[in-house]
């Protein structure tokens, strides 16, 4: 208790409250100690403050003539998609009926309302004179709340992330997605070119979350395909393309053991699922595997772009 104590006394969370302070340095030393976990649910400490990200944004002066708008997107979009109608308010604790998987599919449908009233706000007619602040909130407003719902997420180590095309994205390990997963992503999204492998990327990404590891490796791989025919290497086959993108000096001598590693995989998956063992239930491809598939290539992607001068 000593150590915690010390560690308020500095500036860690120094802008947060003493309740708030201690819970997230007490949370920080049971993470550090392996005595707790990533979790996927949303209590009523995370629900409160998702629902008070929502409502500070929407109740700005600039979106009131959207309000409307926004209740009809959002309750239309849930209902047709998960088939039962999710509304804002269904996010404050105590709210009866609403599962914590419908919670999740709101605030990807929150920050899709968002980006609709963004793209209205921008194609509006020029405000006559000095542009006033408020004007520049509706605009913003995609941002901000996904900014907000990813410190709120974070600080209560929720394994999520909201991407900017709205998506919750799973996160094993924070650290490491938002040292590849996450540039990965904004990589492939700000890219015209890599729309195919971006679509691979996230279909591994939601392979993971349906915890099958044989389809994420081989959507891994698939995305790989896709980055390296986007960046102009030739073949037909992975291999193909690797050695294409060695010859156009993408990957370097040093790099082989790194590619050949990632082909090996990509094979051995491919064998076990012509043996029809590459399912769910294999042991010998477990969530680790796909993981580390994707971390690996999402890095892998990376480098390569930059080797091309992408930015």
């Amino acid at each position: 208790m000593q150590r915690v104590a010390n560690m308020i006394a500095g500036v860690q969370y120094e802008e947060e409250l003493y309740a708030e302070r201690l819970r997230r340095t007490t949370q920080d030393a049971r993470l550090a100690a392996g005595t707790t976990q990533w979790t996927d649910k949303l209590n009523d400490g995370v629900r409160i403050k998702l629902n008070l990200a929502w409502n500070d944004l929407i109740e700005h002066v600039a979106f009131r003539t959207y309000w409307d708008q926004l209740d009809e997107y959002i309750a239309h979009r849930t209902l047709r998609s998960i088939g039962v109608t999710v509304r804002p308010s269904d996010m404050e604790p105590g709210t009866r009926g609403v599962t914590n998987e419908q919670l999740l599919s709101l605030l990807e449908v929150e920050h899709e309302a968002l980006k609709e009233v963004s793209a209205q706000a921008a194609a509006a007619p020029p405000y006559p004179g000095a542009q006033p602040p408020w004007v520049q909130k509706p605009l913003t407003a995609p941002e901000d709340f996904r900014s907000q719902v990813n410190q709120v997420l974070e600080a209560h180590i929720v394994a999520f992330y909201l991407h900017d095309n709205s998506r919750l994205v799973e996160v094993e390990s924070h650290e490491m997605h938002d040292a590849v997963v996450a540039p990965t992503l904004y990589l492939l999204h700000s890219q015209p070119r890599f729309a195919a492998a971006e679509t691979a990327y996230q279909n591994a990404l939601a392979e993971i979350r349906r915890r099958d590891p044989g389809d994420a490796v081989t959507d891994a791989a698939t995305a790989l395909q896709e980055a390296l025919t986007a960046l102009g290497c030739t073949g037909g086959a992975l291999g193909d393309l690797l050695k294409s993108a060695k010859n156009k000096g993408l990957v370097k001598g040093n790099d082989t053991p790194l590619t050949e590693a990632i082909g090996k995989t990509v094979d051995w998956v491919a064998a076990k699922r012509n043996q029809g063992e590459a399912h769910k239930g294999d042991p010998d491809i477990n969530m680790s595997d796909a993981w580390m598939m994707v971390h690996v290539v999402g890095a892998l992607i990376i480098r390569l772009a930059e080797q091309n001068g992408v930015q």
